[in-house]
């Protein structure tokens, strides 16, 4: 029960700051976003449509589509957002806030407003609706990054709109789209380049282990390996250290063993003790 409050909260959140982006952003400068509001902007140029009319229908056929490809889960929550996104754009759009920014400005915060929305509600396993359902269906069947599958599938919007507006406001687009992905993916993996992961071949194992147990107070596992030359049995230390750590064990690995081979990684998100939660005593 708590988490399905959690995921209601935040798909809740994510559409109000989606809502927030298209109404302050993408809708006074005209800027091709990409997704449903990009294409309300491009119906809007071509045949007068309202923009808000166009994102309502948009978003509803698309959740459709999204019900019947991603599951029954998926849909009860998206139900939400293609209800929720709507209600609070059209509240937004009525209480107009003039901002006193040129339009790269409003394309790189828009963006990044934006994809942070996408992205909570993409962590609570759920949609903003629109175009969003196109990119978590990549995701699903092609095993496409849902960050990178939003950037191809709003570039193709974006790139559209040449035909009805100008080289320049194509090229705006790009950098909202851009600011957008960025912040989904560091919405989605919020732990990205905060750690790392370190696997450590040495003949000194106990004095690594002790020194990372004891003084960074961290955890290691010894996986079992074998040199495919020499054949012969040996112990590798796994280990995941904060970036503030890193240098210290980076230091003492090399005064320990010179002849260690360590092989470092980012380690794109960590869940368990000493970094989601607290260590058990």
């Amino acid at each position: 029960m708590k988490k399905r409050v959690l995921d209601v909260i935040g798909v809740l959140f994510g559409n109000f700051l989606l809502a927030v982006s298209v109404a302050y952003f993408v809708l006074p400068f005209d800027i091709l976003s990409g997704g449903v509001a990009g294409i309300s902007i491009i119906t809007r140029k071509l045949w007068n449509i309202s923009t808000t009319l166009m994102i309502d229908i948009l978003v509803i056929g698309l959740f459709i589509v999204g019900a019947f490809v991603l599951g029954k889960d998926f849909a009860i929550k998206t139900a939400l957002s293609s209800f929720i996104y709507p209600f609070f754009l059209e509240i937004l759009v009525r209480l107009p806030v003039k901002l006193e920014i040129d339009m790269l400005m409003s394309c790189i915060f828009g963006g990044l407003i934006a994809g942070a929305g996408v992205g909570i509600a993409f962590r609570h396993n759920a949609s903003t609706g629109g175009t969003d359902i196109i990119a978590l269906t990549a995701n699903k069947y092609l095993n496409i990054p849902v960050s990178t599958a939003v950037m191809i599938t709003d570039g193709v919007i974006t790139l559209l709109g040449v035909i009805v507006f100008g080289l320049q406001e194509v090229l705006m687009g790009i950098v909202y789209i851009y600011a957008s992905s960025w912040a989904i993916n560091k919405v989605m993996v919020p732990k990205t380049d905060e750690a790392v992961a370190l696997y450590i071949i040495t003949e000194k194992k106990k004095e690594i282990c002790d020194y990372i147990h004891v003084d960074l107070f961290r955890g290691t596992t010894i996986l079992q390996g074998k040199g495919g030359y020499t054949e012969k049995e040996r112990d590798i230390i796994l280990t995941v250290v904060s970036k503030s750590q890193y240098m210290n064990l980076s230091h003492f690995v090399e005064k320990t063993d010179p002849y260690a081979f360590v092989i470092v990684s980012d380690a794109k998100e960590i869940k368990g003790e000493g970094f989601t939660y607290e260590y058990r005593v």
